[in-house]
């Protein structure tokens, strides 16, 4: 299955008030979905979601 993001890319969690973080791997689960791990700006933690918990950030923000 094709990943709809990149390592690099800047992404908000939808579920979590737009929480901002930076893509920095890309896994595969069992079935072949893929699963972002995704360090979240001010935190320094990284968080496993999946793409549809996450939305592109926009340029301007």
């Amino acid at each position: 299955m094709a990943s709809k993001f990149a390592v690099g890319d800047k992404v908000d969690q939808a579920f979590s008030n737009h929480a901002q973080g930076t893509i920095v791997a890309i896994l595969t689960d069992e079935v072949g979905h893929c699963r972002y791990a995704v360090e979240m700006f001010g935190h320094r933690t990284i968080q496993i979601a999946t793409e549809a918990s996450l939305v592109a950030r926009s340029n301007g923000v």
